[in-house]
């Protein structure tokens, strides 16, 4: 059996203890570290404390703990972290599966420059079903007339840091370059504890067409993080989407 060694960036996160969970379940995966921020009180501690169990020999460290053993990091943290980790990942030929969110755009262009020398896929959202909700707008172009109007509606838990979602703008920008586009309005809300809630509104003169994803929970997020990490280990360098896994 072919194993993928990861390291897992933003570990204490809701995604990120998902993440360990499963890593510790699939015998195709080798956790060979994990990461809070240097601030975290469980920095030096055994990942066997996150779930209130037994010592697994592995402590929750810093990004620059990351080692040569690795052949993907994963990264579920915030903005500041992750171009740390890119650095990093460049300066020791790591691939790597970006899915934090609450980027600028000028740090957008900073991916862009860093997977000119290491396989990065940098995915808001990666789930199969926004990859496959990608996948259908693509089409949507050829089927459907110029329409009059195109909305997004996003809702996700009261804890969430960026809004829009980086989803919502990912399928903003598709939206943007598909149709020639330049006013796709987002509306977004914050309440309770909804993972995340998508739907594109086509509107034409007599009719509107609707398009929805909804999470039900966190896990489809790590999941197709581990799917991505299998994927890119191999691969290039270059910059990658959810896309690319399901369309290769």
């Amino acid at each position: 059996m072919i194993k993928t060694n990861i390291f897992i960036s933003g570990v204490t996160g809701k995604v990120g203890k998902i993440l360990l969970e499963k890593s510790f379940k699939d015998e195709s995966l080798v956790l060979c570290g994990a990461s809070a921020s240097s601030s975290n009180k469980i920095i030096g501690k055994d990942l066997g404390s996150l779930f209130n169990q037994q010592d697994i020999g592995i402590n929750v460290s810093t990004i620059q703990d990351i080692s040569p053993d690795v052949d993907v990091v994963i990264d579920f943290s915030v903005p500041e972290s992750s171009l740390e980790i890119l650095s990093l990942a460049q300066e020791r030929q790591v691939a790597i599966v970006l899915g934090t969110t609450g980027f600028s755009s000028l740090q957008v262009d900073q991916i862009k420059e860093y997977s000119e020398s290491i396989p990065l896929l940098y995915a808001p959202n990666t789930s199969i079903g926004i990859a496959m909700l990608k996948q259908i707008l693509n089409k949507s172009e050829a089927i459907l007339e110029r329409p009059r109007k195109i909305n997004i509606y996003e809702k996700h838990h009261k804890q969430k840091k960026d809004s829009p979602s980086g989803t919502a703008i990912d399928l903003r920008n598709q939206l943007k370059e598909s149709f020639q586009e330049n006013d796709v309005e987002i509306t977004s809300e914050r309440e309770g504890d909804s993972p995340g809630e998508h739907i594109v509104v086509f509107s034409f003169k007599d009719e509107t067409v609707e398009l929805k994803h909804k999470a039900s929970n966190r896990t489809i997020f790590a999941e197709g993080a581990i799917k991505a990490s299998k994927w890119i280990k191999e691969k290039p360098n270059g910059l990658y989407s959810m896309q690319d896994i399901y369309s290769s």
